[in-house]
C-alpha cells in the first residue's frame, strides 16, 4: 500500500486544494485515489469552504474517508450521502475506529444528485436502500 501524510501549507496540500489559508489539518492519501481526511479545522467558519473541498475531492474522483468525524462534519458528509463505517488504520490508531464514507454504489458516479444511473435506476433510489441497509448493521466492518 502506497500512503502519504498530507498537511496544510504543503506544495501537495495545495494541490489538493487544502490550502494553510482556509484549513489547518492533515490527511492521507493512499494509492493515490482514497483521501483519509484524520483532521481539520477550517479557518473561516461557516462559509461552506469544507463542504466545497470535499466536493471538489468527489469530482476528481478521489474515495474520501472521515475519520472520527465530529458531529458538525457529520452533518456535513450527510449532505454528500455518506455513512458511518468501521476499519482498522494501524498506522496510526489502536484497535477499530469510526470512519464515515461514501457507499461503493456511488464512488463510480460522483457527486449525489446528479441524473445518471445504474442497472436502469436512479442511483439516489439504490443509495437510499443501501443507507437504510448499513444502518440496522451498525457495527459492520467494511473496509
Amino acid at each position: 500500500m502506497n500512503a502519504q501524510r498530507i498537511e496544510t501549507g504543503t506544495e501537495a496540500g495545495d494541490a489538493l486544494g487544502f490550502f494553510e489559508t482556509l484549513y489547518s489539518g492533515w490527511l492521507e492519501l493512499r494509492d493515490h485515489r482514497r483521501l483519509y481526511l484524520h483532521f481539520i479545522i477550517s479557518r473561516s467558519k461557516n462559509r461552506g469552504n469544507t463542504q466545497n473541498l470535499i466536493s471538489d475531492w468527489i469530482e476528481r474522483g478521489y474515495d474520501v474517508r472521515v475519520v472520527m468525524p465530529r458531529p458538525i462534519m457529520q452533518h456535513i458528509l450527510e449532505k454528500f450521502q455518506f455513512v458511518p463505517y468501521r476499519e482498522s488504520l494501524p498506522d496510526w490508531y489502536e484497535g477499530i475506529v469510526e470512519i464515515w464514507r461514501r457507499p461503493k454504489v456511488q464512488l463510480r458516479s460522483g457527486l449525489p444528485g446528479k441524473a445518471d444511473s445504474f442497472q436502469g435506476k436512479e442511483r439516489l433510489s439504490i443509495s437510499s436502500s443501501i443507507n437504510s441497509r448499513w444502518q440496522r448493521y451498525p457495527g459492520y466492518f467494511c473496509v
